[in-house]
């Protein structure tokens, strides 16, 4: 046991030196090159190495311990040897405790110096706004750090949080914690009535008896509101940048301020979105990963470009041939993957994807995901896209605009489609399983119709009619709510309890009884 404490002394002091060095007089504060991260690294491993190795000796002495007869017998020398090596180990604790700020501000370091390097050529401003949130953003940098797997993912996790809470009003980083004060600090004239009176004054005259200067003063004030609402904005634009350009992250919908779409609205989307997939569907589809057909080609240049950015015609064409189901070349594969709000179109789906596939219903599947575990603009509702871009299809004429018109205007067929673009990662986010699975789940007892011959021959008019079959006003039974739950709790064990029980159960219009409080 000595020799075991020996030997993690002495690593936990190569890791000081490590940390540390150099820092002698006249020297430059350390800064880590690749020799220095490898070494650090190693180090750093060999010490966790001899800690879990130590450890494990102290873990097999807890039963002994705890019986102080036990140690009746030993000899004086290996008493007074354990005692010596317990202090050892105090002094060891308290050398890795004052190692582990400096290591930790090296690995928040080196994120923050990716983060900035994906991010470039954004406005100085940007910068300002990092130092003011530095701290928080280190905080969720070392949240990330230690709930991640894959290292390979730290950068896009960390800017995707970041997003995150920069877009929600409530967020550890809205633009306003930093624009607000300074805003407020810079009030003067002549917005200040009490700063310089007389000239607040003439210049309350000038407003009204000059028009030229009224008209230039008010032409400075929108430069300056223009000017303002720029600097904000770059805030999101910089973290849009680092996802973009940031390995394995996603493409999110982002409408440029300049272009015709701005204001395309990006809040309304449902809880739960279910997309049907087998081994046929484009793109790529797994446990994890959702991914378009252009994202796993070998250029992905065309899977990271948010179709927003792109001319009207352009963009307006490519929405066409995806929702027209029009295959894309392999040069110029398609960026689209389509989502689903209805669990019930994506269930009957399954079942026309078995049949025409001629597959099994282990081999058709069905992904669930919690849309509030994703960033802003990472789905979008087709009807918006179908409606920023509907001018366009007027000007390009049928068979395009025909698609618009007919996808607008028939709610009978409006599924609830929803759209991402490149690649999508949804680990922990989201619940995948099989038409078989659901289906001895209970499925079928919940709802025998899905069992029909023939029911599987259709997709869409199915869907209508099954609609149309369970807008009676019926009661629900208590079985019937146990198979819900049942179903939600094999299938979509990921997600709060009761919300795809009460989605299942939606499918018909049923009646709900409030009971009396007396329980009579």
């Amino acid at each position: 046991m000595e020799s075991g404490i020996e030997d993690i002394a002495g690593l936990v002091r190569n890791l000081n030196i490590a940390v540390d060095a150099p820092q002698g007089r006249g020297q430059e504060p350390f800064r880590s090159t690749d020799s220095d991260a490898v070494s650090l690294r190693d180090i750093l491993h060999m010490s966790i190495q001899s800690i879990n190795a130590i450890t494990s000796h102290i873990q097999s002495f807890t039963s002994l311990v705890e019986d102080g007869n036990s140690f009746g017998d030993l000899p004086l020398t290996e008493v007074c040897s354990l005692l010596k090596g317990t202090e050892k180990l105090t002094e060891i604790t308290l050398n890795l405790q004052s190692i582990i700020k400096p290591l930790n501000k090296i690995i928040e370091d080196c994120v923050m110096k990716h983060i900035k390097s994906l991010g470039s050529q954004s406005a100085p401003v940007v910068f300002e706004i990092l130092s003011h949130f530095d701290q928080k953003i280190k905080q969720i940098i070392r949240n990330v750090v230690l709930d991640n797997t894959s290292d390979d993912d730290v950068l896009w996790k960390v800017a995707e949080e970041c997003y995150r809470q920069i877009t929600n009003r409530s967020g550890n980083l809205d633009a306003d914690d930093y624009f607000v004060p300074l805003e407020e600090a810079l009030l003067g004239w002549p917005y200040d009535h009490d700063y310089e009176r007389e000239a607040y004054y003439e210049h309350e005259d000038l407003l009204d008896l000059d028009e030229e200067y009224a008209a230039s003063f008010q032409k400075q004030i929108e430069r300056k509101i223009k000017h303002n609402v720029d600097k904000r904005q770059s805030w999101p634009d910089f973290w849009i940048r680092v996802l973009n350009n940031a390995p394995g992250g996603p493409t999110l919908f982002y409408p440029p301020l300049s272009s015709n779409v701005h204001f395309l609205d990006l809040n309304t989307v449902p809880t739960y979105l279910f997309r049907t997939f087998d081994k046929a569907s484009r793109g790529r589809n797994e446990e994890s990963v959702t991914a378009s057909a252009a994202s796993i080609v070998k250029s992905q240049v065309d899977s990271r470009t948010d179709i927003l950015t792109l001319d009207m015609e352009k963009a307006t064409n490519l929405l066409f041939k995806h929702l027209k189901g029009i295959v894309f070349s392999e040069e110029k594969p398609g960026n689209l993957v389509s989502w689903t709000s209805s669990l019930l179109f994506a269930i009957q789906y399954a079942f026309w994807r078995r049949r025409v596939g001629r597959r099994s219903s282990s081999d058709i599947y069905i992904c669930a995901v919690d849309t509030r575990k994703f960033p802003k603009g990472q789905f979008v509702q087709d009807t918006a896209l179908l409606n920023a871009y509907h001018d366009t299809a007027k000007q390009m004429g049928d068979p395009i605009e025909n698609l618009f018109d007919f996808r607008l205007g028939y709610e009978d067929y409006y599924n609830g489609e929803y759209l991402s673009q490149g690649a999508m990662n949804h680990a922990d986010r989201s619940c995948v399983f099989s038409l078989g699975k659901l289906i001895q789940a209970g499925l079928f007892e919940l709802y025998p119709e899905f069992e029909e011959p023939g029911g599987d021959k259709e997709w869409a008019n199915r869907v209508k009619d099954l609609r149309q079959k369970w807008s009676v006003e019926r009661a629900t039974t208590d079985r019937e709510i146990q198979v819900a739950l049942q179903v939600e709790r094999i299938c979509f064990n990921r997600f709060a309890p009761c919300d795809i029980a009460s989605l299942l159960l939606s499918f018909k219009n049923r009646s709900f009884t409030r009971r009396d409080p007396t329980g009579e």
